[in-house]
C-alpha cells in the first residue's frame, strides 16, 4: 500500500477485526482514526442502489468537488471499470475480502493525480452484506487537489487480500486461533484469477 491513509485504515480495521472475518460497524470508533477520517467514507453493500455513500469525509468531498454523501459510487467509474468494480465489491461482501485498487484521478482540464483506494468489509447489526468501510487518498498530494475538482476515477491497478490467510464466507464461524497478524502489504499467494480486466493475485499473511 503506498498511500499513508490506506496503511492506516487497514491497519486500524485489522485490530478491530481481531479473530473475526470482518468488524462490526459499531465497533467503528472515529476518534481512533481522527487522523483519516477526512479521507474515509462507508458504504452502504446494495448492488441494487449501486452502493451509495453513507459516510463521507471532507479530504474526500474535497477532491470531488462537492459532497459524496448519498452519491452512488459506481457511477464514479466508467463501463469498462464498472464492471471490475462491481466484481471486487461482491467478493468483499461474500469472502470478507479487501480490495486495494490504484486509481488515476482526471479533471476538466487535464490534470491527473495518483491516488490510492481501499475497500474493507464490515457487518452491520449482525448483516453481513451490509457496509463497506473505505479511504481514498493520494499517492502524493499535488498543490490543485481540493481547488480542481476530480471528475473522472480510472483503474490502473486492483489486489485482492484475504486477511484471514483463506478464503472464507464472510459469515463462517471462526475456529479459535491465535491474535492474527497484520497481512503484509506485499505478500502473494493462491492462484491468479481474473476480476473484470485484471489479472488478480490474492495476498495472503
Amino acid at each position: 500500500m503506498k498511500a499513508a491513509a490506506t496503511r492506516e485504515l487497514f491497519a486500524y480495521w485489522n485490530r478491530l477485526r481481531g479473530a473475526r472475518a470482518a468488524p462490526e460497524r459499531a465497533d467503528v470508533d472515529p476518534g481512533q482514526i481522527r487522523g483519516i477520517l477526512g479521507d474515509t467514507f462507508i458504504l452502504e453493500a446494495s448492488e441494487e442502489a449501486q452502493f451509495p455513500f453513507r459516510l463521507a469525509g471532507s479530504r474526500l468531498c474535497d477532491v470531488a468537488g462537492h459532497e459524496m454523501k448519498g452519491e452512488r459510487f459506481l457511477e464514479l467509474w466508467s463501463a469498462a471499470d464498472r464492471a471490475t468494480v462491481l466484481g471486487a465489491l461482491s467478493t468483499i461482501s461474500d469472502d470478507a475480502a479487501v480490495a486495494v485498487l490504484g486509481v488515476t484521478g482526471g479533471t476538466e482540464l487535464g490534470r491527473k493525480v495518483d491516488l490510492e483506494l481501499i475497500l474493507l468489509p464490515l457487518r452491520h447489526r449482525g448483516r453481513t452484506h451490509a457496509r463497506i468501510l473505505g479511504a481514498l487518498a493520494p499517492v502524493e498530494t499535488p498543490y490543485w487537489l481540493g481547488a480542481c475538482p476530480v471528475t473522472r476515477f480510472e483503474l490502473a491497478s486492483l489486489r485482492m487480500i484475504w486477511p484471514s490467510g483463506r478464503r472464507r464466507a464472510i459469515g463462517e464461524a471462526s475456529a479459535p486461533q491465535p491474535t492474527p497478524m497484520t497481512p503484509s502489504p506485499h505478500a502473494l499467494a493462491g492462484a491468479a484469477r481474473r476480476i473484470g480486466r485484471f489479472l488478480v493475485f490474492d495476498g495472503g499473511r
